[in-house]
């Protein structure tokens, strides 16, 4: 499993404004079940997506709360909390403690299923020699283009959504022959969306509405900022090629809206499986004990009115490689991808 660099950034930040904040507040006392209510209240007043994902978070104390006690060992309470928030099933919920492994809400990233149907080494086969990769100082490249071999076709990986996409005119002003191009968000970890937004202006003839959000902004069930619009617009020459732009299950977050984002220009077709369904805003608490965990304190609806937290958007055409083909070198939705932008 890759590891969620740009959401720790993000996560970071937000654990250090929530703790700017609380410094005229009282500190929650620090023993188990004073971390049991903390934690459980906080997701009860800011956590947004309850009944996205079909979760009574009112039955979880129920069950849970009486599990926990002044006797209860750190080891027991990493596990309840972990089992309280399993329900949930979100991509961007995670908790953290010192010599133990994360917890991540997600079954699809706990478990790392279908992880290995991607292999970026594999992709980097069918490039012609010489293609550009990307270094921020990480194990993997944030970015990797170029043609593809023996063919009309360009090529663009992005591992998160940042910095990284400034590079995209890049990539268009070098294969501006091709025929087409295929922009890879498969195992994207996500980022800041807005990267994105701004740098797409190429691909987008008109302005083009995305999606709504809204942000909990008090403790009740309805306390929520109102919704706050966004779209993409025309910046520059105008590219009007076909696009296939490839998806997975570990496409989450910021990858998510950019996929949204592609999803509304009539020249792109979404290719592979669907997206996580983990899009929405997440922020980062620290408990008493020093544990870190995360959540969601936004709703999300795409172009089409509807949401898809806990679902993830389809792509227009399902395609998925198989792990012998993978370890065999070949990359099915690759190639896939080449028959519709060629």
């Amino acid at each position: 499993m890759k590891t969620f660099y740009i959401l720790f950034i993000l996560f970071s930040l937000s654990l250090l404004l929530s703790s700017c904040s609380t410094l005229l507040v009282e500190e929650p006392a620090n023993n188990p079940e004073a971390i049991f209510d903390n934690l459980w209240t906080t997701f009860d007043e800011e956590y947004a997506v309850f009944a996205e994902r079909n979760v009574n978070w009112d039955d979880q104390y129920e069950i849970y709360r009486p599990q926990v006690d002044a006797l209860t060992t750190d080891d027991e309470l990493f596990d309840i909390l972990s089992e309280m928030l399993t329900p949930l099933d979100d991509g961007h919920i995670t908790l953290t403690a010192p010599g133990k492994q994360i917890f991540f809400g997600n079954k699809i990233r706990r478990e790392k299923i279908d992880d290995a149907l991607f292999d970026i080494d594999v992709v980097k086969t069918y490039l012609e020699p010489g293609f550009e990769e990307g270094d921020d100082n990480s194990d993997e490249a944030p970015y990797i283009y170029g043609k593809l071999k023996d063919q009309d076709v360009a090529y663009i990986y992005f591992r998160y959504v940042g910095d990284n996409f400034f590079v995209l005119n890049d990539f268009l002003e070098k294969y501006n022959d091709v025929n087409g191009y295929i922009i890879d968000l498969r195992h994207n970890d996500g980022g800041d969306f807005t990267y994105c937004y701004s740098e797409i202006g190429r691909l987008v003839d008109e302005e083009r509405y995305v999606f709504r959000s809204k942000t909990k902004n008090g403790p009740g069930e309805n306390d929520y900022t109102e919704w706050h619009r966004w779209s993409v617009f025309p910046d520059g020459a105008f590219v009007n090629k076909p696009i296939a732009v490839l998806a997975d299950r570990y496409t989450i977050s910021a990858g998510e809206r950019a996929v949204m984002a592609f999803d509304v220009l009539p020249n792109v077709t979404i290719m592979g499986d669907t997206t996580n369904g983990a899009h929405s805003t997440l922020v980062g608490r620290e408990l008493a004990n020093g544990w870190f965990y995360s959540l969601v304190t936004q709703k999300v609806e795409v172009a089409d009115g509807e949401s898809y937290e806990g679902i993830g958007l389809a792509p227009d055409v399902v395609v998925k490689n198989t792990l012998a083909e993978v370890t065999a070198g070949v990359d099915k939705v690759l190639e896939s991808a080449v028959e519709v932008v060629k």
